[in-house]
């Protein structure tokens, strides 16, 4: 980024500051906060300018608009005294943070194969998964989660309810492994039912399951038989909805090509043929109802593998652990701009997040033409309409354009 784009961006995201209506985070003025700048440096050195608190709402708007960052955060975590160094700021919680980004979910090899538009997509779907798990399997409410885009590509997910603020980081990376199934362990939720079982530290044979703690018990296995749910609920329930699922797509395809995919899991062909004969019958919708209430029948594990990475929030991370998990890490604040794209970092709910969609909800930036030199082919489509430029090609583009295109470094201003 040349100096006379620098002074172009900057000027914008000044006129957008001036304009906007930021709302901080609860208890902000306990909170670190940290920006990077237009500065000297900037885009070839991201300076943080951290450690600085804001007494009052006014203060954090008015250095908004005097400042205009490229990037502004604010800490996960209050502080006793935010503004002093880490090891002395008195940490007392710490809202628990989800961030869910493109990048983690496809891999850096991948990652050339996939539109924009295309990671967006997979990102909000993995979103919508973590959101059905906090809602279903950790109890929270509506009301307690906080969404966000993230401006670039990913979701931020805000839990600031009191109850969470004392997690450890110990605590928070079990809520991810949970999320993410990592080391999942299926005998913990799936019980063959013509197995013994014994209490591992006191070798108590149980004729009923049940008399033998789930996290303390072994199987030995006599022959292989028909599968029951143990926990009905959490994980429990997932791996039963899977598994209907699963029938359901199989029972809806040709015989050939359900053996096909089967066999493309791994799935012997004898054992292919069995599974698609057996959906296609009509006891199948009386085993379903049977599956309902926990009883499973026998199913390949490979069939269980596909349905737990169906299942799980997933990402080359899954979720990224060093945010989740980190109690002093600082966040990107919503309603502010990103500097890589010129997009809103825009506050979302659970209700307005399932229709939003960040090509045109958090494009902020006008439409007057714009003249810039591409630096290489670039094609972006933002408030509905498809922007491609090539490189060496002077273009003239809506404003809108040219600020994501500045950002990403892809052209510059004439």
């Amino acid at each position: 980024m040349n100096e006379k784009t620098k002074r172009f961006v900057s000027r914008k995201f000044q006129e957008y500051y001036r304009r906007a209506k930021i709302e901080p985070p609860s208890d902000f003025w306990m909170r670190e906060w940290g920006f990077v700048l237009f500065d000297p440096h900037y885009p070839a050195k991201l300076v943080m300018r951290r450690h600085t608190a804001f007494a009052t709402k006014e203060d954090l708007v008015n250095y908004l608009r005097e400042s205009a960052p490229a990037h502004a955060y604010h800490s996960a975590a209050v502080y006793n005294y935010p503004t002093a160094a880490m090891a002395e700021k008195g940490w007392i919680g710490a809202d628990l943070i989800f961030d869910l980004d493109a990048d983690h979910i496809v891999s850096e090899a991948d990652l050339p194969h996939y539109s924009y538009e295309d990671l967006l997509a997979l990102v909000k779907e993995e979103t919508l998964k973590l959101v059905d798990f906090l809602l279903n399997d950790f109890g929270f409410a509506d009301e307690d989660i906080e969404l966000a885009f993230s401006g670039s590509r990913g979701y931020h997910i805000h839990i600031t309810t009191k109850g969470v603020r004392g997690l450890g980081s110990r605590e928070r990376r079990e809520i991810v492994d949970y999320v993410m199934a990592t080391g999942f362990e299926r005998g913990r939720y799936l019980l063959d039912k013509t197995a013994d079982y014994r209490e591992s530290a006191y070798g108590k044979v149980a004729e009923q399951v049940n008399e033998v703690p789930l996290h303390r018990r072994e199987t030995i296995r006599k022959k292989s038989g028909d599968l029951q749910l143990v926990v009905f609920e959490g994980w429990g329930k997932r791996l039963n909805k899977g598994l209907v699922d699963f029938i359901a797509e199989i029972r809806g395809m040709g015989d050939k090509e359900g053996r096909r995919k089967l066999n493309e899991m791994g799935i012997s062909k004898e054992m292919a043929k069995k599974i698609v004969k057996m959906t296609k019958e009509e006891v199948m919708i009386k085993r379903l109802g049977r599956m309902e209430e926990g009883e499973l029948g026998f199913w390949p594990t490979q069939v269980w593998d596909k349905i737990i990475e169906k299942e799980k929030v997933k990402s080359a991370d899954r979720v990224d652990e060093p945010v989740t998990a980190d109690i002093k890490r600082l966040i990107r604040l919503p309603g502010s701009l990103h500097g890589k794209s010129s997009l809103k970092v825009k506050p979302l709910t659970i209700e307005t997040f399932k229709e939003f969609d960040p090509l045109v909800d958090a494009v902020v930036f006008g439409d007057s033409p714009v003249e810039i030199l591409p630096l290489r082919h670039s094609s972006i489509e933002l408030k509905g309409e498809r922007y491609t430029v090539e490189e060496g090609e002077i273009a003239s583009v809506p404003e809108h354009v040219a600020l994501y295109f500045l950002c990403r470094g892809a052209a510059e201003l004439t």
